[in-house]
């Protein structure tokens, strides 16, 4: 499918560095971690990892809604050696499911990469996700920056489509959980990762692998049937793109977003 010519071991390393490199809580002490979203655990598993070189043992509770998605991070689990003193909690529950349990548990670190664009409300989520953080806790948010290509791409069709029900998901980007972070007084710092997603498939007439391309890049299920929506996106991401030893590569920026909550903010 999606061909990212920046490596996975990258991403990791990209969100490895953003992670606080400090004690987040008490010697002796679990680290509680929440991870929405988590899929099938690589992302988690560098922060995991990151995290252990500073805390004994860790708390690690997955929501993820998918129950193949969890199987597969099962298994990198059993794999993984260097994951024993972390203690997994597992729930098959979308954001909304979960939110709406009632649990007094406070994390020190509560993470979201590229997960948020899913969920039916952004501000609800956001505020769930801070009143479940731990004073002197961190939550770090991986979007889509609106000022790459992808970002572009989204609220372009938005502004086209978005009034009916053609697009199937609001096209949101790292600008909108910072104005939510804004409006609340929230503070945070943020940095910037760019990489280019090979989309030479979406090109090729009648390629089922350019199909599902163009249906993760619009974030719409079989978005190829919809004529008009098609011929804009495609004309967008080729305007957008650069060509390179026979590959079209389609330019995206990820915006990581790391806030702390400081015991005198709400």
């Amino acid at each position: 499918m999606a061909v990212v010519e920046t490596r996975k071991d990258m991403y990791q390393m990209s969100y490895e560095a953003n992670i606080p490199d400090c004690t987040l809580c008490e010697p002796g002490a679990d680290l509680r971690v929440l991870g929405i979203g988590s899929g099938s655990g690589e992302t988690d598993s560098a922060i995991l990892k990151k995290l252990l070189q500073r805390h004994s043992s860790v708390y690690n509770r997955v929501v993820e809604p998918s129950g193949e998605m969890i199987g597969r991070y099962k298994a990198l689990v059993r794999e993984d050696t260097s994951l024993g003193a972390v203690r997994f909690d597992w729930r098959q529950q979308t954001a909304e499911e979960y939110f709406q349990t009632k649990d007094d548990t406070k994390f020190h670190l509560i993470h979201a990469v590229h997960v948020l664009y899913h969920v039916e409300d952004l501000d609800a989520t956001l505020r769930n996700m801070w009143g479940q953080l731990e004073d002197g806790g961190y939550m770090f948010v991986t979007m889509q920056s609106g000022k790459g290509g992808w970002g572009g791409l989204r609220h372009k069709l938005w502004e086209k489509f978005g009034l009916g029900d053609r697009l199937k998901t609001w096209c949101s980007t790292s600008g909108d959980v910072k104005q939510r972070l804004d409006t609340r007084g929230i503070s945070y710092v943020t940095s910037l990762d760019t990489n280019n997603i090979n989309v030479s498939e979406c090109f090729k007439e009648n390629s089922e692998n350019g199909k599902l391309l163009l249906d993760f890049l619009t974030h719409t299920p079989y978005v190829s049937s919809e004529a008009e929506i098609k011929a804009m996106a495609l004309g967008y991401i080729r305007g957008n793109s650069s060509s390179v030893d026979d590959k079209i590569l389609f330019s995206a920026m990820s915006e990581v977003i790391l806030a702390l909550k400081n015991c005198a903010k709400a």
